[in-house]
């Protein structure tokens, strides 16, 4: 039985398929359906890790200054390790690199780990609605910046 991902992918793979239209279109179907996975999977891995980020924030305004000197080291780190949202970010990083792992290991890592760049926008964006940070046309040219960079590297 096909999973949901599955069956869109073969929905959208559909699509390509038409398009080749020579004698080896089979292999080139496939090709195409399973450079879409890895697309998907670098989606999922850039999403989870985008949370994993704005979960640590989210904690970090709820415990307040982190303060990481000999004295107060490790009550400090206990109660890091003892916050159900940070251990929750965790656990979304954990997942993101089982993404991401499967992403490298088809795809060049010149053009796998600019992608990841996408995360800051985002960060940017909840940032944002969630903490309520500012926006500067510094931050915004950035963001533009990158997004022309990682269109770039995928032609």
């Amino acid at each position: 039985m096909m999973s949901n991902i599955e069956v869109i992918l073969n929905i959208v793979s559909l699509k390509f398929k038409y398009r080749l239209n020579d004698k080896n279109s089979g292999s080139k179907f496939l090709k195409v359906k399973n450079i879409l996975k890895t697309y998907l999977f670098l989606a999922f891995s850039i999403l989870l890790g985008a949370s994993g980020q704005l979960l640590l924030k989210f904690s970090v305004i709820n415990m307040g200054t982190i303060n990481l000197s000999w004295g107060t080291l490790l009550p400090t780190v206990t109660k890091i390790f003892t916050n159900g949202w940070i251990l929750l970010g965790l656990l979304l990083f954990g997942t993101s690199m089982v993404f991401w792992i499967k992403v490298i290991s088809t795809m060049e890592l010149s053009r796998a780990y600019p992608s990841v760049s996408l995360s800051y926008v985002l960060i940017f964006a909840f940032s944002i609605i969630l903490f309520k940070e500012e926006v500067t046309s510094w931050k915004v040219l950035g963001l533009l910046s990158i997004l022309m960079g990682v269109f770039l590297l995928h032609r």
